[in-house]
């Protein structure tokens, strides 16, 4: 490639998941998915990627593979992009377990879903000297929303970063598009989080038509995001935006992995839903406890 000059027609493009040692020069070794263990075989993919680089087009090639000019989309030449052996594995292993897939796209094409934008940040000199939580990337964990006592903001700081951004309702799904390795991660809004001050590295689903062909509702679709499928799609997905790792419009292409069959979604449905019946429950017990005996910090 030459800057400021029209590429080859083809592109010569190659993966290397592993380069033989770690950032502190350790060796890597390779993991062996079927008995769950290590091997002894230092994993260097650069190794087969200079052979097969003599025939680039070879449709046997695992990590060196060409692209037409004219298919790379929105000036992207990062590789993994592209990288078909990962797709394709991904599409294999969908087949096999009886699912469909069908984009975050697609789904807001056809009304199921919205999508909003996160708030924004507050001045740092405002953090936990208010009442209203501040939610980053790194408090979505395990499908909540960590609301830190340390980054509480004052109510008219939240009312100003707010303005007119989204009001958040109750079983909202958060989605993390950007940080430090928090990529992909979602959590479910209660009704004790519909006033937080959501960062702007977040963007928020909600499903405004539940009556559709794949039975998805807000519980679903929590799980939906989180199915190793889903996530395994950010290995093509995320890029280095400057120095951090950022999604940016590309949640669009994930493709959901939903089951063919009514019954297994209808199961999953009822028992992620029962999953966050009994948190809010918690929830509104501990709300309880505050309000008759004192503010305490959790």
């Amino acid at each position: 490639m030459e800057k400021g000059r029209p590429q080859q027609h083809k592109i010569i493009m190659a993966v290397a998941e592993e380069m033989g040692h770690d950032h502190r020069g350790e060796p890597v070794y390779r993991y062996d998915e079927i008995t769950h263990r290590f091997t002894d075989v230092i994993w260097n993919d650069l190794e087969p990627i200079r052979k097969e680089l003599d025939d680039p087009d070879n449709p046997k090639n695992q990590y060196v593979f060409t692209v037409d000019a004219k298919n790379i989309k929105r000036d992207i030449y990062v590789p993994r992009y592209y990288w078909e052996k990962k797709i394709k594995s991904i599409e294999a292993e969908a087949k096999k377990l009886n699912l469909e897939f069908v984009s975050v796209k697609e789904l807001i094409d056809n009304g199921i879903i919205q999508k909003f934008r996160g708030h924004g940040a507050p001045p740092s000199e405002f953090k936990g000297r208010g009442e209203i939580p501040y939610v980053r990337a790194a408090d979505i964990v395990g499908w909540d929303l960590y609301k830190n006592p340390t980054a509480m903001v004052p109510t008219e700081i939240y009312r100003q970063i707010k303005g007119n951004g989204i009001d958040l309702h109750a079983k909202d799904i958060v989605f993390v598009k950007e940080g430090s390795y928090r990529v992909g991660t979602v959590a479910m809004v209660s009704k004790y989080d519909t006033g937080i001050l959501l960062n702007h590295h977040s963007i928020v689903f909600r499903v405004i038509k539940e009556d559709n062909e794949y039975g998805i509702d807000s519980f679903y679709l929590l799980y939906l995001f989180s199915h190793r499928l889903t996530q395994q799609q950010l290995f093509n997905k995320v890029m280095i935006d400057t120095t951090l790792p950022n999604i940016g419009n590309r949640w669009e292409e994930l493709r959901l992995p939903i089951s063919k069959d009514k019954r297994e979604r209808e199961k999953i449905k009822q028992q992620v839903k029962l999953v966050f019946e009994d948190r809010w429950r918690a929830q509104e017990k501990i709300t309880e406890i505050k309000n008759e005996f004192g503010e305490f910090t959790m």
